[in-house]
């Protein structure tokens, strides 16, 4: 999320302003289960389908149930961790019957990220082409069904799984790249991170059930975002800082719906802030500062704007998978 950022132009008036209902009760609902009690599946499909009202989550759980059931039958009765890590890499990435010879990869056609659609995982499950999002996600979530000690983590822009082996042994697996173990300092050259966002614990630790589920919620702010519904973009951001507080990403999106909700409702409107009517002056100021605060909030956690240098970086990357891809 771009950093917007809002100059001081009238002293700080202590007040509030409402905003509309949301309608974030099922992800609510999901949220206050247990943490044993939690099915990432359903979580994500609950969120999915308030961006695409066609998504039929019964039957989507339906599938996610079938495909871990065909990875457990193709294991045998006392396969270990290891086993169905192997099975559940095979089933997704190596091309055969059971995925009618087409893998799941990477979709190189949208770097960035920046088609929400394909960030839905039922969209991911049809199309096998998925991003730093959909890809962790169905793993996780189809790990978990086989029993693995298996779930999300978070980089700059990007979710990762942590697998714990047997032994206890936490092991970062990057699911855009096979699945395959990824050491902590190359997640460290991919996505840049300041020492001290780690120590905070904001990048590369294994989430709780509860924050995952938070986290993913952040393909709806985005969704409002693109919507222009910053009202109900802070709305979902709030939700995600509930059970997720050191969320750098969910405090950038409310940064940057206020930074919007200020230029539609204030500086699209009047010339200058003396020609503000003095009922509204409250809710601009506090705009204007909550706007600096969630900025400020992000960078005491250690998160810091990628230059764009960094972004150039990335971009060649996949410019360089993708050549490599084509026959």
């Amino acid at each position: 999320m771009k950093r917007i950022f809002l100059g001081l132009m009238l002293l700080a008036i202590a007040s509030s302003n409402a905003v509309c209902a949301d309608n974030l009760d099922p992800i609510r609902t999901i949220l206050q289960l247990p943490e044993n009690q939690i099915d990432l599946g359903k979580a994500k499909l609950t969120i999915d389908k308030m961006i695409d009202p066609r998504i039929d989550i019964k039957a989507n759980l339906q599938r996610l149930d079938s495909m871990a059931a065909e990875i457990q039958s193709k294991l045998a009765s006392n396969a270990s961790d290891q086993d169905k890590l192997q099975a559940l890499r095979t089933y997704i990435y190596t091309a055969g019957a059971w995925n009618g010879y087409l893998p799941y990869s990477y979709d190189l056609s949208d770097p960035s990220g920046t088609r929400i659609s394909n960030k839905l995982l039922p969209n991911y499950m049809t199309t096998k082409n998925g991003n730093c999002i959909s890809m962790p996600i169905l793993f996780t979530i189809l790990g978990q069904r086989l029993g693995l000690d298996v779930t999300l983590a978070i980089a700059p822009e990007h979710f990762f799984v942590k697998y714990r082996d047997g032994l206890g042994n936490q092991i970062n697996l990057e699911t855009t790249s096979g699945a395959k173990p990824a050491r902590d300092i190359w997640m460290w050259q991919q996505s840049p991170m300041t020492d001290e966002a780690i120590a905070n614990g904001v990048y590369m630790r294994a989430l709780s059930k509860k924050e995952a589920v938070a986290e993913m919620v952040q393909v709806l702010a985005e969704y409002y975002s693109q919507q222009h519904r910053y009202e109900q973009m802070m709305q979902a951001s709030d939700l995600i800082l509930k059970y997720s507080p050191k969320s750098v990403a969910a405090m950038l999106h409310n940064g940057h719906a206020c930074a919007e909700i200020f230029k539609e409702q204030f500086l699209r409107k009047y010339p200058g802030p003396n020609l503000i009517p003095p009922e509204k002056r409250p809710y601009f100021v506090k705009l204007e500062r909550d706007n600096q605060l969630w900025y400020a909030k992000a960078e005491a956690l250690g998160w810091r704007e990628p230059t764009r240098e960094q972004e150039a970086q990335y971009l060649q990357t996949i410019k360089k998978v993708r050549q490599q891809s084509i026959p």
